[in-house]
Parts: structure tokens; sequence; C-alpha cells
């Protein structure tokens, strides 16, 4: 994966130093972590921007004046509600020797052969999976083979997962990623053919009469 890199500058903090950095096309943000004492930074959000589409939830290098650079994790997001620009970012300090837990989108690739037939619909289980690995070794996402979906009884689990080297599932491995059902026009037609199935078609079930009722019967 490609080095991100991304300059950052101390601030000083309070509601109103936040809304001065915002005016200036800057987002206010803090790092911390276990061998890193907590500093609030503030960062170019054109440049943040493009961090954070090059890293994928990735490590990105942060670059502070004089201190050395800290390999960071993006811990939380804060954006506005409906400019949806991020107002605040939290970064996690990591070892890049020390193994780190997050979660990573699941994609799927491939064609499910079962979805030759159009009135069935593929379910989705999850989005992403807990994982732990190394720093270095955190993939952009984990991959389902859609492929395997013959009929509509199949789905796929957390563990049939490609994985790459060095990355752990954590998430139970049967839990279920993806699925197939019957849309509802198919589900109404399954029901409707039920309905006018001819009198060969049905199964007739009859049950016998009590030997002493029948006796009854035919005095």
């Amino acid at each position: 994966m490609e080095k991100v890199v991304l300059q950052a500058e101390p601030r000083q903090t309070g509601r109103h130093s936040n809304r001065d950095i915002r005016n200036a096309a800057g987002v206010p943000g803090v790092v911390y972590g276990q061998h890193a004492e907590a500093q609030a930074i503030s960062l170019n959000r054109k440049s943040l921007g493009i961090a954070l589409h090059k890293a994928s939830g990735g490590v990105i290098e942060v670059e502070l004046a004089n201190q050395p650079t800290l390999n960071v994790l993006v811990r939380e997001v804060q954006r506005h509600p409906t400019k949806h620009n991020i107002l605040h970012i939290d970064f996690l300090a990591v070892s890049m020797t020390e193994k780190v837990k997050l979660h990573v989108p699941v994609v799927h690739q491939g064609q499910a052969p079962v979805m030759t037939n159009l009135d069935m619909v593929l379910v989705r289980g999850l989005d992403n999976v807990e994982i732990e690995c190394l720093p270095g070794d955190i993939p952009e996402h984990l991959v389902a083979d859609l492929s395997t979906l013959l009929t509509v009884d199949d789905e796929i689990l957390v563990k049939e997962l490609k994985v790459p080297a060095g990355v752990k599932v954590l998430t139970e491995g049967d839990h279920v990623v993806y699925a197939v059902t019957l849309s509802r026009a198919g589900v109404v037609e399954e029901a409707v053919e039920a309905e006018t199935a001819s009198p060969d078609e049905v199964e007739v079930v009859t049950k016998r009469k009590p030997k002493e009722e029948a006796e009854s019967e035919k005095k």
C-alpha cells in the first residue's frame, strides 16, 4: 500500500479555537495512544480528505514539527449532519510491531449463479468484520466469493471469506455474510401456483374411522 503522509500542527483547545480552525479551512483533531501522550492538532481539510481516501483504513504517518513521525489509525470522524464535511477527527497512535484490532469492510466479487433466477434476492448479513493484525498488514477489505451461491439454500459465512496472510478474523466464523432468498414477487408466485395446482398434483390425506364408529354406521 502507498505510504500516506499528513502534515499537522499543534493547536489550542476550546470551542472558539476549533471554530477559527474550521473557518480557515482546517480540521481540529486529537492524537492519542498507548505510547504517545494525547495531543490536540489541526490539519488542512483538503489534505486530510486526500489522506483518508488513500489510506482506506490503513496507517497514516502524521508529521508534527520537532517531533518524531507518528503512525496512526483513524478512530473516529465527526461530520456535519447536512454538509457532511469533517468537523473533528481522532487518531490512534500505534506501534508497527504490535498487533491492533479493528473492523474492516467486506466486499463481494464474482457472480452468483443462483441470481440468474430473477425472483432471487441477494441478502447481505454483515457489512464488516473484526480482525487482528500488525498495522502494516491491515487489508483495505475482505472478499466474499459470490460464485459459491448455487441455490437458494447456499450462504457465505465469515469463515469462508478470503483472508490475507498475517490477518486473523475475530468475528465468529458461523455468522452469515451473504445469503439468497426469494423476492416478494417470487413468494407470491409460488403461493398462487400451490393454490391453482390440479387435483392430481394435490396430496390427499384421509383418516380411517375407528372400528366401533364404522360398525355403528352400518346398523
